[in-house]
């Protein structure tokens, strides 16, 4: 059972005698700042001590350190834990994992949505790579530069990534590499059989041996490799998924996260997919693509026994795209094959007569392009002109592609399409998420225990397309600060706490004695996000968006300063943490 703070204080006290008489001097000493330290317990203040990367005295501490931080005003909380990143191949040209460091997130879930480049045999590399790139909206060609491929197994994996880090990295396992390290080329055209799925059991179960945090996969519509084909994952039966959770639930630990086939648009047979995972592992399962709507099933499924937690992206999710450039039509039959090709090619069959035609047909549609997989369904009327290359245009910003079609007297595929090759595919368009009235919702949602806020693609979409990275400053400032939709302890909770318990990580989430030093320093007036911003820092000078941190003073990971008021301090103290055996 958890200490209240009181009971906290006390042992502290109890122990400072000792380190007076000791004549010990900690690494580092937070003092004066406000603690809210995970638990949901009410906040109060206190000095914190850190010794050998742990949390050594919280209290009225009397000892030197060798460095000392002024928390008077600030608040001192445990590091974000972000559950649903793609930093499987940032630290290879990042190893500060930036964005997120910036925001006082300390421990990252990698390898999810069933995107990872192991267990991998050399011949499979070069098509998981482009997958991994296409669905994450990141450039294959300058990351194939720097990944040094020195792996093959979930291992080797581990080790090659574990280079000194600005977080902590636990990595699941992907269910694309199982499928196609056991089915080569048929990975990408059926189901699997029962002796394949049987092999894939296995794979699964050397890399939970090797630390592996448990495992990912896709059904979602608009996962897709660069032909526009669906992703491996995708021609799996449900079969196949419930197998792979009844192995998970060998080991007794570990977590699976599902992207949905209906994200956005579930439906009963997606719903009881989740349920027969979840009881047949009888772990956790991470699920997206829902949102407040799916409380009541959430809340029912609970009661029966399964563990689900709904991931929900609480920043606003306003991804902008040109048509130059753009994997926004992912799936979306006809689309995706015409976006895919070249500027000059695109432009022609744009402008064509018979293919402008087959356009304005799937604009609407949610086509299937094989039996068992869904297209893509567009919300139109969410999409607004955001940005235009011409002058002359300009009265057209602000306003949705809906409005423009019918008042212009057009489809909605023609509005779109004319406007961007009058403008060479210049013209920025912006997909609106969602209203100030859902973001209450969504935080009471979240205030139940079944939903969580972390979403936040994290090292993923670097070619521009949207960057979320700064969930938890949203939070903060958003809906704890500005609206009151969170307490700032309940906050906090969610996103440290919570997660640790969940992923099962013993020493961390908690402002604790004995726990691992993991801790950010903020001040509440302050927080938030910053606007995007697109830099050249990428894989090979690359552009990319990034979203930097308002009020976030200091981040520690592992006992050692990482960020100090938004500047780097050098130090990379993060490592790749493997799931404990039991």
């Amino acid at each position: 059972m958890l200490d209240s703070p009181r009971a906290q204080r006390y042992h502290s006290d109890a122990g400072q005698a000792r380190a007076a008489e000791d004549g010990m001097a900690y690494d580092l000493l937070i003092r004066n700042g406000m603690i809210v330290d995970g638990t949901g317990f009410s906040r109060y203040q206190a000095d914190v001590a850190i010794q050998d990367g742990t949390i050594a005295e919280i209290g009225r501490v009397r000892g030197a350190a060798t460095r000392t931080i002024d928390a008077e005003g600030l608040f001192v909380a445990p590091g974000i834990i972000d559950l649903h990143t793609h930093y499987d191949v940032q630290p290879f040209w990042d190893r500060l994992c930036t964005s997120s460091v910036w925001h006082g997130v300390t421990t990252v879930l990698t390898g999810n949505c069933g995107l990872t480049l192991a267990p991998l045999r050399p011949e499979h590399r070069e098509a998981m790579l482009a997958t991994f790139c296409c669905v994450e909206d990141l450039p294959v060609r300058s990351l194939s530069a720097v990944l040094p491929w020195t792996w093959e197994s979930f291992d080797q994996f581990m080790k090659a990534i574990d280079i000194g880090l600005g977080v902590n990295m636990m990595p699941l396992v992907g269910h694309n590499p199982l499928r196609l390290s056991v089915m080569d080329k048929a990975a990408w055209d059926r189901p699997a059989t029962a002796d394949e799925i049987a092999q894939m059991q296995d794979l699964l179960r050397v890399a939970l041996e090797e630390g592996a945090w448990g495992w990912s996969t896709t059904v979602s519509p608009t996962h897709a490799g660069p032909k526009g084909e669906p992703v491996p994952t995708r021609l799996a039966a449900n079969d196949e998924r419930v197998a792979l959770g009844r192995t998970l639930g060998e080991f007794n630990r570990g977590i699976i996260e599902i992207l949905p086939p209906g994200a956005g648009q579930p439906d009963d047979a997606d719903r009881q997919h989740l349920l027969d995972v979840a009881r047949a592992s009888g772990r956790p399962v991470f699920f997206l693509g829902f949102d407040a709507s799916a409380r009541a099933f959430v809340e029912d499924a609970t009661r029966g026994g399964a563990q689900l937690y709904n991931l929900l992206r609480a920043i606003p999710f306003n991804p902008r795209f040109t048509l130059k450039k753009t994997t926004f039509f992912a799936n979306l039959d006809v689309w995706d094959v015409v976006m895919a090709k070249p500027f000059d090619e695109k432009m022609a069959l744009l402008t064509n007569p018979e293919k402008r035609t087959e356009l304005r047909e799937m604009a609407r549609e949610r086509q299937r392009r094989r039996p068992g997989v869904p297209g893509r369904f567009i919300k139109w009327q969410s999409i607004i002109v955001s940005k235009v290359a011409l002058e002359k245009n300009r009265a057209l910003v602000g306003r949705t592609l809906t409005e423009l079609a019918e008042s212009h007297g057009k489809h909605v595929a023609d509005m779109i399409l004319d406007l961007a090759v009058e403008e060479r595919l210049e013209t920025e368009f912006l997909l609106q998420s969602r209203s100030r009235e859902e973001d209450v919702e969504l935080a009471e949602y979240v205030k139940t225990g079944h939903a969580i806020p972390s979403q936040t693609d994290a090292g993923a979409h670097l070619n521009t397309n949207f960057c979320t990275a700064g969930e938890s400053s949203y939070v903060l400032g958003e809906w704890v600060r500005e609206r009151q939709l969170l307490t700032l302890e309940d906050a906090i909770r969610r996103f440290t706490f919570q997660p640790a318990s969940i992923m099962g990580l013993p020493d961390r989430g908690l402002v604790r004695e004995g726990m691992v030093a993991d801790l950010m320093v903020f001040d509440l007036a302050r927080i938030g996000v910053k606007e995007d911003e697109i830099t050249r820092d990428g894989p090979n000078g690359s552009p990319r968006r990034v979203q930097r941190a308002d009020g976030v003073h200091h981040v520690i990971v592992g006992g050692e300063m990482v960020m100090d008021h938004g500047e780097h301090t050098g130090a990379l103290p993060g490592r790749v943490l493997r799931a404990p055996r039991r």
